[in-house]
């Protein structure tokens, strides 16, 4: 029997039903609990389900993704230390200190994500995220806004965790020049963009997005983009980008100036 696992966090990521499922937060259903010292806990809910997808968090363990039965069956989860990934960043043959490493699953599909993790560089440009999940693919790679005032990008790699205990060498990331974005959101009635108005530019390799505050004038720079596809989706209340639900999606493989994303009215539903 193994011991009582106390203060894990466990939170609601999806439902189950006879027929379906349901994913994100649900307002009928407890979204969190905490284990008491018996490593005991409860997710209370007010509708009728056949399961929950539930992600444990315990302190310096491995997060496990588990599926349980609901009623009145008493489940164990059986959480584990996990995997211990290293590496270092460097550019140039240097080590590039204060830099923010961000890993994430790269399956994306609901009910199987775990919350990305963020951990900076030494002044040796090293780092080591522990209590990584068995079993798992991941995408590694530095924060863009960690290292876009020094205008570098990182590629983004993938490591491989197999067993728990297992420490996986990522080796050295290079850090090198990124592309640069400029251009300006426009209003197509011709009005200022309002205050606190914003933009951001996200990669389709995982979740990492950049995120800047509007000018008047819809002015925005970009920096330590890496080479691939982006999406830019522009946050102006009461505007939409013309011809697009999804933003704008753009391939960056160099420098790009004088770019204009324009927005339109969006026009009032018919009651």
């Amino acid at each position: 029997m193994g011991k009582p696992v106390r203060e894990a966090l466990i939170s609601q990521q999806g439902v189950l039903f006879e027929q379906g499922r349901r994913f994100g937060d649900i307002d009928w259903i407890d979204l969190v609990a905490v284990s008491n010292r018996e490593g005991e806990f409860e997710i209370a809910y007010s509708k009728p389900v056949t399961g929950m997808i539930l992600e444990v968090t315990p302190r310096g363990m491995a997060p496990v993704l588990t599926t349980l039965t609901t009623g009145a069956e008493r489940h164990t989860v059986v959480v584990t230390e996990g995997a211990t990934i290293r590496g270092c960043l460097v550019s140039n043959g240097k080590p590039v200190a204060n830099a923010e490493m961000i890993l994430n699953t790269h399956s994306r599909y609901s009910g199987t994500i775990f919350k990305d993790v963020r951990i900076g560089t030494n002044e040796d440009g090293e780092f080591a995220i522990t209590n990584v999940p068995a079993g798992r693919i991941w995408d590694l790679a530095a924060r863009m806004e960690s290292l876009a005032p020094r205008g570098l990008a990182t590629p983004n790699i993938y490591v491989e965790t197999k067993d728990d205990g297992e420490e996986v060498n990522a080796g050295e990331i290079e850090a090198r020049p990124g592309v640069v974005l400029r251009g300006r959101i426009v209003l197509s009635d011709g009005a200022p963009i309002p205050a606190d108005m914003r933009v951001s530019i996200g990669s389709d390799r995982g979740v990492d997005r950049q995120v800047l505050v509007l000018p008047p004038d819809g002015a925005f720079e970009f920096k330590g983009l890496d080479k691939g596809v982006y999406a830019l989706q522009p946050s102006v209340k009461g505007y939409r980008v013309r011809n697009s639900e999804f933003g704008v999606e753009l391939l960056m493989q160099a420098n790009r100036d004088n770019l204009v994303v324009t927005l339109d009215p969006v026009k009032p539903q018919a009651k």
